[in-house]
């Protein structure tokens, strides 16, 4: 993977060695060379980080006469099969890189060209000819692209810092995005946490030229992938679940031969998945990476052994403590360009620099399959909220809430029953796409509260919500309402944070790239074709996909509920309170202008006073982290995250 950065200005100068300073600004996502394109209205940039075709992949690329110009960030796993074709069409390549497949689709298919592209990507094509920039994001939004556009030039790059380097481009917190960051996983399509700072949609491209700017469209939908996949027993379609996951393994291991790549091993099915299944393709001597906990509580170094039995390739485990959160908390926080509510990246971070450290160029990671086979309690909880909906009174119905609550909370009927009365609020609407984000839309729109009065006056909850609703207008109203929670995770959950920030973000920081086999287009629409009661048994998560490899991965692992991975809280903000003097001063409030000062310190007296209590509201807790950790990015923003 690479950093990609561009300048269009079809009416003013481009000031000399912007583009420079903003390739110079995201040198993390590629060490290994950089290149660039220059004329007097189009300026084009890449970092690279060189994985396949090291030796001549450079970029910018271009195709025979030099009149369509690109640079590309990501990885086409079908560039073999791509070349071959255009070569039959008479296109020559000078390399064997997939990026420079990018320019010959470009000039055979036109936009057209990204129903044919298999990978994770961003890039920018100029087409000379047209005077016309096409820039454009993969599907599932793995790799991330950036836009600001100020005085009609547009700035757009992998990341923000590298835009924030032009002068005219101010950072000004958004109020609107800062809340949707907190309620929604990921601000409404197209927004981020800054004013005047956009993304590219996950499926996202725009064409850029003189006459009509910038225009967003989106070139797939999640209902897309509707297929019908026929199949006369169980057993045919774990069958295909098996070999279709392990022949994207094998395209993901594509490289050159002297490249080392590595996995993230947390002691979860579908990491042990991965790890099994390359075990029978006839690779065992990998390196392993995985996280430890001080705190046992949340440690699964007891699984991660399970897992790597049989492998014989060296594990590199990271033991993180609280003193190792808070020594790289503001680097991580720099990197991520979000606050945090919760602080999960910190310890990715660690683990992608213990992978850089040992030459590891990318990691193979388990993303996606909790989207596509329904491990997470959401999708138990959505269930749940639809099946009482039938018949509210039914004890043998609103008992299920015991698939997932926490097991501590299980036999106490008190908190039981404050469980069910509070969930009874969220059993209607279920034709509602966003219905399975109710309870969570309502519990964590609390933080509107802690903002300071102007910025509480200003939000238009209605609005937002309707804005968050519009980006699922597109697809079809036939899904199921699984279905329709399954493409909010995909977008929301996956996209907007698990990719990002715990994602393409902290591993790109130590210059190491993410593949995910479970995203793969194929498992994606197969998946897709899967009915509902196959994938969630009842309350039984992942149903099928435990099925499908019971036979390879341990059975302690198959047995054990979905953990969610955990890390340290806000326990370690309050226990070192006097760390994070500086950032809940008053002067800091009223510099940034986002928070109530008063309503924040009361904040803190509450979590203090309610430490350790089972009741105590976790959103409050997510709030005050939260609400340092803004305070934080909004400090490195004005530095331009130096």
């Amino acid at each position: 993977m690479c950093g990609i950065v561009g300048i269009v200005s079809p009416k003013n100068s481009i000031p000399d060695q912007l583009i420079e300073r903003m390739a110079g600004a995201i040198v993390h996502r590629g060490p290994d060379g950089e290149g660039y394109y220059y004329s007097s209205k189009v300026q084009l940039g890449a970092r690279r980080l060189s994985i396949v075709d090291t030796k001549n992949g450079v970029q910018p690329i271009y195709n025979e006469n030099k009149s369509i110009v690109a640079v590309f960030n990501g990885e086409i796993y079908n560039y073999m099969e791509l070349m071959n074709q255009l070569i039959s069409k008479g296109h020559a390549f000078n390399t064997l890189c997939d990026a420079e497949v990018i320019v010959h689709l470009y000039e055979e298919f036109g936009v057209e060209m990204l129903d044919k592209v298999d990978g994770q990507f961003s890039f920018a094509i100029y087409d000379q000819s047209d005077s016309r920039v096409f820039i454009a994001r993969d599907r599932n939004g793995i790799c991330p692209l950036y836009y600001s556009v100020v005085n009609n030039t547009i700035y757009f790059a992998s990341e923000i810092k590298a835009i924030v380097q032009a002068d005219e481009v101010e950072i000004r917190p958004s109020i609107s995005g800062l809340y949707e960051q907190f309620v929604f996983w990921s601000p409404a399509e197209g927004r981020t946490v800054f004013e005047n700072i956009y993304q590219i949609p996950p499926s996202g491209y725009a064409l850029i030229d003189g006459k009509i700017g910038l225009q967003i469209n989106l070139y797939h939908r999640f209902s897309d992938y509707a297929q019908k996949f026929d199949y006369s027993s169980i057993n045919e379609l774990k069958n295909e679940i098996y070999t279709t996951l392990k022949k994207s393994i094998l395209d993901r291991l594509m490289c050159d031969s002297d490249v080392k790549w590595g996995i993230y091993l947390s002691g979860g099915l579908d990491s042990t998945i991965l790890m099994k299944l390359l075990n029978e393709c006839g690779y065992d001597e990998f390196t392993t990476f995985s996280l430890g906990f001080k705190d046992y509580r949340i440690d699964e170094s007891a699984y991660q052994a399970l897992g790597l039995e049989g492998n014989k390739g060296q594990h590199i485990k990271i033991t993180v403590s609280d003193e190792d959160i808070l020594s790289h908390l503001l680097k991580v926080i720099k990197h991520c360009e979000v606050p945090l509510y919760k602080l999960g990246a910190v310890p990715m971070y660690m683990l992608s620099k213990a992978a850089h450290k040992n030459g590891v160029k990318f990691v193979l990671s388990g993303e996606g399959a909790d989207e596509l086979f329904y491990g997470y309690d959401i999708y138990k909880e959505t269930l749940f909220r639809k099946y009482c909906s039938l018949n509210p009174a039914s004890n043998i119905r609103t008992n299920g809430i015991k698939n997932f609550i926490s097991p501590i909370n299980m036999n106490n009927s008190y908190i039981l029953e404050g469980y069910k009365k509070y969930y009874s609020a969220f059993f209607q609407g279920s034709n509602e796409f966003i219905y399975s984000m109710q309870s969570r839309i309502t519990a964590s729109s609390s933080i509107v509260e802690y903002f300071n009065k102007e910025n509480k006056e200003s939000i238009d909850l209605n609005d937002i919500s309707n804005e968050v609703y519009q980006q699922f207008t597109r697809e079809s109203n036939e899904l199921s309402v699984m279905k329709k929670c399954q493409a909010v995770q995909m977008k929301l959950l996956l996209a907007g944070y698990l990719l990002s920030t715990q994602g393409d973000r902290v591993l790109l920081a130590n210059s190491v790239e993410g593949r995910y086999p479970f995203l793969d287009r194929r498992l994606i629409r197969l998946a897709y074709s899967i009915p509902d009661n196959l994938k969630l048994a009842g309350y039984k998560e992942k149903y099928i996909l435990k099925e499908a490899f019971s036979d390879i991965v341990p059975e302690p692992i198959i047995r054990r509920t979905k953990y969610q991975y955990s890390t340290p809280g806000v326990e370690l903000f309050l226990n070192n309170i006097n760390q994070f003097e500086d950032y809940l001063a008053k002067n800091t409030f009223d510099r940034y202008g986002v928070f109530d000062y008063g309503k924040v310190h009361s904040l803190i007296k509450e979590l203090k006073e309610n430490s350790g209590s089972i009741q105590r509201n976790i959103t409050h807790d997510m709030t005050l982290i939260y609400v340092i950790t803004t305070h934080m990015l909004l400090e490195s923003a004005c530095e331009k995250f130096v």
